[in-house]
């Protein structure tokens, strides 16, 4: 009986550090920066930043920074490209249609990961020859300002989703909507979407 227990504590204890260690590969996976200047294509350091609606955009040094501000549509693609990067949005669409995407039809846009609705949007995807431009063509179909459900502040789910004063919402579950719809004002200051809204 002695030995059953003592078997049983070493298996749980194991279990438990094994999940203390995904833990902490999951926060080390976490506190990982990499990706690459939008100016120099060098790699970005996370001390050299500048804000831009509301977000991060990262430089390799005090130079690309002057560079960008000059002409900052010149780098639109890049600076989206690096956000998707540093999850600072979030894909919700096939990148080729808008479509519902299947996570086993993955593909590599500079560091990130991107899926799409099927192996042929795959496809023509890897075979542009501007990668960039083709993934970022339909923005608003594809990706989201978002990072968070603003009711919760879980991750999102593509398929909870409402439209607010012209612009897509995006939750993580079916009840949050209602919450938002309720009292909408509530959350806009948790919306990137609506940042330029709000300042006029």
């Amino acid at each position: 009986m002695i030995r059953r227990v003592l078997s049983v504590l070493s298996v749980v204890g194991l279990a438990g550090g094994l999940l203390a260690a995904n833990v902490l590969a999951d926060k080390e996976t976490e506190k990982k920066f990499d990706t690459t200047c939008v100016v120099s294509g060098g790699p970005a350091k996370k001390e050299i930043v500048e804000k831009v609606g509301g977000k991060e955009v990262y430089f390799c040094c005090p130079n690309c920074p002057k560079a960008f501000k000059a002409d900052p549509k010149k780098f639109d693609l890049k600076v989206k490209q690096q956000w998707l990067e540093t999850s600072q949005i979030t894909q919700v669409g096939c990148l080729m249609n808008g479509k519902p995407f299947d996570t086993t039809a993955t593909a590599k846009l500079g560091k990130a990961d991107v899926a799409f609705c099927c192996e042929s949007c795959k496809g023509e995807f890897e075979n542009a020859d501007d990668k960039a431009k083709v993934a970022f063509a339909n923005f608003d179909k594809a990706f989201t300002l978002q990072t968070s459900c603003p009711v919760s502040g879980k991750p999102l789910n593509a398929a909870q989703v409402v439209e607010h004063q012209g612009k897509k919402v995006y939750f993580c579950c079916p009840g949050c909507p209602a919450a938002f719809k309720k009292e909408p004002e509530k959350f806009l200051s948790k919306l990137p979407q609506f940042a330029k809204d709000e300042k006029k």
